[in-house]
């Protein structure tokens, strides 16, 4: 299945973060560079991306990511009883989230080594990995370089974070 760009739903110039046009952007970019996805092998997850206090009122802000093959195929930001859908979440603080997107900006498209997915969610904090199931909680760990290649492409625009 092709993935058909979103770019009429990603606003020109700076992109808030959080929010769903900002992961939309980034899908834009992974469709337009497929190259790059092929050499690290095909993606096929529902992944939920979750800025625990992004939301309206310091809530939960979150959204899923369909990723099939090498293309990211739908975005769309969910309410929790949508979260069963995604094989797993990627769930941290904006203050977390922040310093990886600051930390890819600054490092030109590769964040310090203490900045990316694998060593922000060891450990389970800042960043925690959830799913109900351990063989779907799994697939974030096969996919991880994809899915740090897919965040990383965030150097290629501008993000503006609230305040």
């Amino acid at each position: 299945m092709t993935a058909e760009p979103s770019r009429d739903a990603v606003p020109h110039g700076p992109v808030p973060f959080p929010s769903a046009a900002w992961f939309r952007r980034l899908a834009d970019l992974m469709n337009a560079d497929r190259p790059r996805y092929e050499h690290l092998g095909y993606v096929d997850c529902v992944a939920q991306f979750t800025i625990l206090d992004g939301g309206p009122v310091g809530e939960p802000m979150r959204v899923q990511v369909t990723f099939e093959e090498f293309a990211a195929i739908d975005v769309r930001e969910v309410g929790p009883e949508a979260s069963t859908r995604a094989d797993f979440a990627i769930e941290a603080p904006l203050a977390a989230w922040r310093a990886m997107i600051d930390s890819i900006a600054a490092g030109s498209g590769r964040p310090a080594l203490d900045q990316t997915l694998n060593h922000l969610s060891h450990v389970d904090t800042p960043f925690r990995i959830v799913s109900d199931d351990p063989l779907r909680r799994d697939l974030y760990f096969r996919y991880n370089q994809s899915l740090q290649e897919f965040v990383n492409a965030s150097a290629g625009f501008k993000t503006r974070f609230p305040g």
